[in-house]
């Protein structure tokens, strides 16, 4: 009797370890960066960042600029992502609309970002950026980027005058081009899209951007009264159930007979 006591026993602690490491490993696999849409990128752009290439990445930081009225849902949102991206910096400033497109004085702690030809990775505003209103902002990108070209030109100069031998020719350096402007849509408020703009090769705005559209940065976004980007939820219910919305569309199309017949007395 006493070792069938011990037997059992020793089989309800089997049983505890054995769902303590399926708990475990289906926290650790919840962890996992996934998005449930595919989420395309343009051409200049890298994709989306695995989780395996999270966990190699070097420290960096993301500078946002935003407007004033974001600051609730995206430091809601930053607290989110920067768990996910721990290697990932986040830094926001805030600023009325009327200064938001432009580069000038737009952080304070601008120095690595002079590099890339802005002092911000991203704009993220509360209303749409029509190509209209992203022109001035391509236009000064350009020549901030021209500027950095020729300080770079300037110094290969000097160095290259500083060598002066036969076998040595000019130092060659690296042009880098203003990236092109394309914003992207990541909520709506009423029947108003809410639109960002990515202004670096920086990997860290990407991630961010995605972010925004994957279901974690919808719902922060939803508990503020910013919607589902449009087709975000049709395209989420066709995924899991392709009927579902043809089913609605047949059903609104649907005629009452008698009320045809009726109507053609």
């Amino acid at each position: 009797m006493r070792d069938y006591k011990l037997l059992l026993a020793g089989l309800i602690l089997l049983l505890l370890i054995i769902f303590i490491a399926i708990f475990t490993w289906l926290w650790s696999s919840n962890r996992k960066n996934i998005d449930p849409l595919p989420i395309m990128a343009n051409a200049n752009e890298s994709s989306a960042t695995t989780q395996d290439e999270v966990n190699t990445l070097t420290d960096s930081t993301l500078y946002i600029k935003a407007e004033e009225d974001l600051q609730a849902p995206l430091d809601d949102i930053i607290v989110s992502f920067e768990s996910r991206y721990p290697h990932v910096q986040v830094v926001p400033s805030y600023v009325p609309a009327s200064d938001l497109l432009t580069l000038s004085n737009a952080n304070p702690n601008h120095d690595k970002r002079s590099e890339l030809g802005a002092d911000i990775d991203m704009i993220i505003a509360n209303d749409s950026l029509s190509v209209d209103r992203l022109t001035p902002l391509q236009a000064e990108l350009k020549a901030a980027q021209n500027k950095i070209n020729q300080d770079k030109e300037n110094i290969s100069n000097t160095d290259d005058k500083k060598v002066d031998t036969a076998e040595t020719g000019a130092i060659e350096t690296d042009n880098a081009e203003a990236r092109t402007l394309n914003s992207f849509s990541y909520a709506l408020k009423e029947k108003q899209a809410l639109e960002g703009v990515i202004l670096t090769e920086n990997t860290a705005a990407i991630n961010f951007r995605n972010f925004l559209l994957s279901s974690t940065g919808q719902d922060i976004l939803e508990k503020y009264d910013y919607y589902n980007i449009e087709g975000y939820k049709n395209s989420v219910n066709d995924l899991f159930n392709p009927t579902s919305r043809a089913q609605e569309a047949a059903n609104a199309n649907t005629v009452n007979v008698a009320d045809a017949l009726s109507n053609s007395k």
